[in-house]
């Protein structure tokens, strides 16, 4: 992409690239030479990797949801090769055990019996510290944290803007504290519904809530 500012965030998501290689997937340059993904990738322009991370995606037998299987040691993995080749890393926290949208924002195994927000919020900043400090202990450049995934009224189980908030704000907090430099996003979908986001804002502008980007899912397909 030409004449792009030095400052442009282009990035994409990779989260699943482990898992594709471990199905025997390999990855070559435009002149046919195998080469590592996240190569390929910084030599075409792209600066951000994102990251997605789910609490627990594996059953009780141990096997995985699906997706990649994303947990932190997979974001790990994927950070060291992105910060390898010169990209930031963004680490998508969903605070689930997968995928979460708008129709679906499921609390993770570990925390579904707790009922205190809370309680859960703590949970929350522990487990958002801990991931975080993996990353920082290998050294893992980490540019933007995202607080959720497309958290349109639901996150984490919750269902009421206050207690989104204060799950918000733990994950908000442990970044601050681990990753100082680091940009902190909030992240919605249906940019369509006329008013929706504006009315996210002033939410999150009522309670306070410490962040830096307001992120927004886009896919014509599904949005026009």
């Amino acid at each position: 992409v030409e004449n792009l500012p030095d400052d442009f965030i282009l990035g994409m998501d990779s989260s699943q690239v482990p898992a594709l290689e471990a199905a025997g997937v390999k990855y070559y340059d435009f002149d046919g030479n195998e080469k590592d993904v996240f190569q390929i990738l910084a030599e075409s322009g792209i600066n951000y990797i994102r990251v997605r991370v789910w609490v627990d995606p594996f059953d009780s037998e141990g096997n995985g949801y699906g997706g990649g299987n994303c947990n932190i040691d997979t974001a790990v993995e994927i950070g060291k090769r992105a910060t390898k080749y010169g990209m930031k890393l963004l680490v998508d926290f969903h605070y689930s055990d997968f995928w979460a949208d708008p129709a679906k924002q499921m609390v993770p195994k570990a925390w579904a019996g707790i009922l205190d927000i809370d309680e859960k919020a703590n949970e929350v900043y522990k487990y958002t510290v801990d991931s975080l400090n993996k990353l920082k202990e290998a050294k893992i450049d980490v540019g933007m944290v995202q607080v959720g995934n497309e958290t349109n009224g639901a996150l984490c189980g919750e269902k009421i803007w206050m207690n989104i908030y204060k799950i918000m704000a733990a994950g908000s907090k442990a970044t601050r504290e681990v990753y100082p430099e680091a940009l902190v996003a909030v992240h919605f979908a249906n940019p369509e519904k006329a008013g929706s986001y504006a009315d996210y804002a002033k939410k999150l502008n009522y309670y306070s809530l410490d962040y830096d980007v307001f992120a927004s899912s886009y896919y014509p397909f599904w949005h026009g």
